[in-house]
């Protein structure tokens, strides 16, 4: 679980190449405009990529020092150890704000065939089932300011859903839903790419998740299941537009808002049976014991998921 927009390698890389070339013609030479903007990119990245800003923008600083075609960094030893501590010091800053941030989620206690994850979600909170069962596709990120991104899914076809593949799905997801100016068409589109590549003939069945950090609900349906919306004592399926399969049609180019008057939404596996999720999530006040009662199957004592659980308050924007 990772949180935050995160600045990509390319232009983290860029923008430390762009900083020295600037930095050379201006002749500055003082240690902090060297390693102001890499230590900026760095820690806005996951920590190994800062480890390989650090490293770029130390060897930009070196040969600014041994090859001074125009005035460089200063070549002093206290100049030089300056600007290596302070480089050195970004991996261990961009680690320690993906510590901070991981705190937003939380594994709670549930039973030891299921896992289950809270997390804010916007102005409300969320809850995570995941059950690891063959094929199960399941990330949360948590981004700034409270905000939300959830991919929820099954993978078809014994190439697509080996771990490793899954896994892979998962780390995409990631990857993509931290990128600044991301969407769930684009995230939907990358992971299109993805499945297409590791096994032409699988697919991914997935429902995508975002929830603004004013509480304002958007889903993304890709052969996934439908999300329910429940509001005092009754629920109705939110009937999401389906695009298809990731792998097979082709990603979605448009996003549903959740149903007004929504307090609770809940996306629940395909095969949970049309009333077990109504019942269970109104009758659970907490989401977190919703959601583990979600990935029950009807008639039997095997969990299915992964499964998603999230609360709003009474008011948020329209």
């Amino acid at each position: 679980m990772r949180s935050g927009m995160l600045v990509s390698t390319r232009t983290a890389l860029a923008g430390a190449t762009g900083n020295a070339l600037v930095m050379g013609v201006a002749e500055v030479s003082t240690p902090l405009g060297w390693v102001l903007l890499p230590g900026l990119l760095g820690v806005s990245t996951r920590p190994r990529v800062a480890a390989l800003i650090s490293a770029w923008a130390a060897v930009l600083l070196a040969a600014s020092v041994v090859v001074p075609v125009v005035p460089g960094h200063r070549a002093d030893p206290w100049a030089l150890g300056a600007s290596a501590a302070s480089l050195a010091a970004v991996p261990l800053l961009a680690w320690a704000r993906r510590r901070r941030e991981a705190r937003a989620v939380a594994r709670v206690p549930a039973p030891r065939d299921v896992a289950v994850f809270t997390m804010p979600a916007g102005t409300g909170r969320a809850a995570l089932a995941v059950c690891r069962a063959p094929g199960e596709v399941a990330a949360a990120v948590p981004l700034r300011r409270g905000g939300l991104r959830v991919l929820l899914g099954v993978a078809h076809g014994a190439t697509l859903a080996r771990p490793e593949h899954t896994r892979a799905l998962e780390s995409a997801f990631r990857d993509e839903a931290l990128r600044g100016g991301g969407s769930l068409p684009r995230i939907a589109g990358a992971l299109d790419d993805l499945v297409r590549g590791i096994a032409p003939g699988g697919y991914l069945a997935a429902t995508l998740v975002e929830v603004s950090p004013e509480g304002r609900v958007t889903l993304l349906r890709c052969g996934g299941p439908d999300a329910t919306a429940h509001a005092g004592d009754g629920a109705r399926p939110a009937d999401l537009p389906d695009a298809g399969p990731l792998g097979l049609t082709g990603a979605a180019t448009s996003v549903t808002e959740a149903p007004a008057g929504a307090r609770r939404l809940t996306v629940a596996p395909a095969d949970a049976g049309p009333r077990r999720p109504t019942e269970e999530a109104l009758r659970s006040p907490r989401a977190a014991d919703a959601v583990v009662a979600l990935t029950r199957r009807p008639g039997d004592r095997r969990r299915t998921g992964p499964a998603l659980v999230v609360d709003l308050p009474p008011e948020r924007p329209a």
